[in-house]
């Protein structure tokens, strides 16, 4: 029998590794997304045409462009909706049986969202501020994610991370 300690700890782990490991392998999409929404001329013609002309002009490292944040602080984002979305599904659970189980789940969903934005929304923009800007190192307005937060900070003050949040 495992004590609340390691279910803890091994819902952490298991959210970390899950959250880390998917946006690895799907993050160069979400720069192709991030970039089809961003003006730009010529215009894109879809993903597979946002991935070929960032490759050939900026190189295979510019699709991974603000996934120092993803690290920092999307993994604990990640961690703290699954791990809020367990013990709210839990609680409501065994205090009370008599709601149906989608909306405990749908509840748990909600709440877990809320909770995890405090997180995600300020990785986000910084993420996409970092996805949308082209050109070489001496043309960048960002250079990696801590620099992009402290910026964002000092020019746009607190909201400006927090823009989006209650869209």
């Amino acid at each position: 029998m495992t004590t609340t300690s390691e279910s803890v700890t091994v819902n952490a782990l298991g959210s970390a590794s899950a959250g880390l490991i998917s946006r690895l392998l799907t993050h160069p999409l979400d720069t192709a997304k991030a970039r089809l929404q961003a003006p730009v001329e010529p215009p894109y013609k879809g993903t597979l045409d946002v991935l070929q002309r960032t490759l050939k002009s900026e190189g295979f490292f510019a699709l991974y462009r603000g996934f120092g944040a993803i690290l920092v602080g999307g993994t604990p984002g990640t961690i703290m909706y699954l791990c809020s979305y367990d013990y709210v599904k839990n609680q409501m659970s065994l205090r009370f049986s008599e709601i149906p189980d989608f909306a405990v789940h749908f509840t748990a969903g909600m709440l877990a969202e809320t909770f995890a934005c405090i997180i995600y929304v300020p990785v986000d923009v910084v993420k996409e501020r970092l996805q949308v800007q082209r050109g070489n190192e001496g043309g960048m307005m960002y250079h990696g994610s801590y620099d992009a937060l402290k910026k964002i900070i000092k020019y746009e003050g607190i909201g400006g991370v927090y823009k989006g949040y209650f869209a």
